[in-house]
């Protein structure tokens, strides 16, 4: 049976997320604090409805069933974020719920409040968050990054003096053969650390402070990052 789900807020990262799960869902619906946002959420295809955080989320709780639902928590305010993942955590005790946080903090405020997955979003753009969700084989193991307690991670490791990748083409690191890693993004230190190379059809040639955003299983990206550093003096 498909799920369904609930998207709070109608951001960037919300409307990727909405536009790339909507096929792997049987009702995707967005709830919005701000009528504004309406036109572009309905006119994306999805239905719309206004809340707001006093909400005692009596729609939801008459016309879904509740082990079958994800919610999104996707509000720009870090505390609205906050407060709405406990708002629905205290009506729902059985939801699972997806919150995005901005930053260590929030990460440790939306733990506590009662997400069962938060997805760090510093140094990474709707755009990348886009372009995960679209390659194929990263959508194979989404559902085990958003709904399972699975070693399958998104990590950023930032290249360092004397890594051994210093110097070396992003397309010679041959990450999938070698480490069955996916490289996502580049982030290039040197320019701006909201800069982001993604590493489809671009070469880059990795310097001192770029990060490496990849995706594989916790152990594959624990030996990359030794083996790099391992020339260190």
């Amino acid at each position: 049976m498909k799920k369904n789900a609930l998207i709070f807020g109608y951001n960037e990262y919300a409307r990727q997320i909405a536009s790339q799960i909507a096929s792997e869902y049987e009702r995707v619906h967005i709830f919005i604090l701000d009528e504004t946002l309406r036109h572009q959420a309905e006119s994306d295809g999805f239905r719309v409805s206004i809340f707001d955080l006093s909400d005692e989320w009596s729609e939801i709780e008459q016309e879904y069933h509740i082990e079958n639902t994800v919610a999104f928590c996707t509000l720009e305010d870090d505390a609205h974020n906050i407060f709405l993942t406990i708002s629905l955590r205290a009506e729902f005790s059985h939801m699972y719920i997806v919150a995005l946080a901005k930053d260590t903090e929030g990460i440790n405020k939306l733990k506590i409040a009662g997400a069962n997955r938060i997805l760090p979003i510093v140094q990474i753009t709707a755009n990348l968050i886009s372009e995960i969700l679209e390659k194929p084989v990263v959508t194979n193991v989404l559902h085990n990054i958003l709904y399972e307690d699975s070693d399958i991670k998104i990590s950023q490791i930032t290249v360092a003096e004397g890594d051994s990748v210093v110097g070396r083409n992003s397309h010679a690191l041959s990450l999938k053969e070698m480490y069955n890693l996916i490289l996502l993004a580049i982030v290039d230190g040197k320019l701006d650390t909201n800069f982001v190379f993604t590493a489809k059809g671009f070469n880059h040639t990795i310097s001192v402070g770029d990060v490496l955003v990849v995706i594989g299983l916790q152990e594959d990206i624990d030996r990359f990052n030794q083996e790099i550093k391992r020339s260190r003096g």
